[in-house]
């Protein structure tokens, strides 16, 4: 999912509800910048932006969206 030697590659934050976990990956560094939402292990939404500040605002976005939803901060997986 991430790789800890690539440093454009960041995880936005970790949510959990029930035995689920989703997980949002940034991709950065280059033009586009590209925000993965991941299911467990399923890719569930892939979005391209212009600028990482946008894609970072969308990620918190879609994270206030799961949490309204009833998910909340994973205990197991922080972001980085």
């Amino acid at each position: 999912m991430t790789s800890p030697v690539d440093p454009r590659v960041r995880v936005l934050w970790c949510l959990r509800r029930r035995k689920t976990d989703v997980t949002c990956v940034l991709h950065g560094g280059a033009i586009p910048v590209e925000v993965k939402v991941i299911h467990d292990r399923d890719v569930v939404v892939t979005e391209l932006f212009q600028e990482e500040a946008h894609a970072v605002r969308w990620a918190s976005r879609y994270k206030d969206r799961l949490r309204e939803q009833g998910w909340f901060e994973s205990p197991e997986l922080k972001a980085s």
